[in-house]
């Protein structure tokens, strides 16, 4: 009896080659398929276009003063005053809906790396014009993103922004030292109080020597209760940081 031949071995691709292929096609591609705007779809505009960019509106205010949601209260909120954050204060570039909203939704879920550049060039000059924070950052910390799912997405969003940030506003970026120790659910869709438990212990320093006696800077790219820059926060707080600000692009 004849053995069966055995199916042919076609290799997969890594993301990494992927992006490879595409960036070497990119010239010729270019010319076929002329930039556009990701939101809008404007021929010849960058990733975001400049009313795309406009078009981002600030939170609602009154905010908490302590970590930026708007709650109605222009002090603290009952949730903070109840149970105060580990992080010293938080804010966010807008709110999330409309075009910001959209934006982030393709960054993160639909592959598209390149929109780390306008969006992480905005939130350095919200941050950088905007009175956030009351004292200067030393370090910059994306929060990580658990290796199984980062293999999946090919790159963790945060930190992209973070690189950016870095670059534009010459503070140091460290997206090692924070690491997530848990592959926890996603938190779109659990409730406040789900969202907590899901977060709890799930993230560790790795050398603390790094973040003692600095101002952390802890970079998301959405808030919507605060339960990730909370249990972050408690991390690097707990490894000896002096303060830690947590910068968002959405809070809602």
């Amino acid at each position: 009896m004849n053995p069966q031949p055995r199916a042919a071995h076609v290799p997969t691709l890594t993301h990494a080659a992927r992006r490879l292929i595409h960036a070497a096609a990119d010239p010729f591609l270019s010319l076929l398929y002329p930039p556009k705007c990701v939101v809008c779809g404007l021929l010849g505009a960058p990733p975001l276009c400049g009313d795309c960019l406009a078009a981002i509106t600030p939170p609602p205010s009154p905010a908490c003063v302590r970590c930026g949601l708007s709650t109605g209260e222009a002090d603290a909120c009952r949730h903070c005053s109840a149970r105060p954050p580990a992080f010293d204060r938080s804010r966010a570039l807008g709110a999330y809906d409309g075009v910001l909203r959209h934006a982030i939704h393709l960054f993160k879920y639909r592959d598209r790396p390149q929109l780390a550049q306008p969006l992480g060039h905005i939130l350095a000059l919200h941050l950088q014009t905007g009175d956030l924070f009351p004292t200067p950052c030393d370090l910059i910390v994306p929060v990580p993103m658990h290796p199984a799912r980062r293999r999946v997405r090919g790159y963790n969003q945060s930190e992209r922004l973070a690189r950016v940030l870095s670059q534009e506003l010459g503070i140091p970026m460290d997206a090692k030292t924070l690491h997530r120790t848990r592959n926890t659910r996603p938190q779109v869709g659990l409730a406040s109080g789900a969202r907590e438990s899901n977060l709890q212990n799930a993230f560790a320093i790795r050398s603390p020597s790094v973040i003692a006696g600095k101002t952390i800077l802890l970079l998301d790219d959405v808030s919507t209760t605060g339960s990730s820059l909370h249990e972050c926060a408690a991390a690097l707080k707990a490894a000896g940081a002096k303060a830690v600000y947590g910068l968002t692009l959405a809070a809602g």
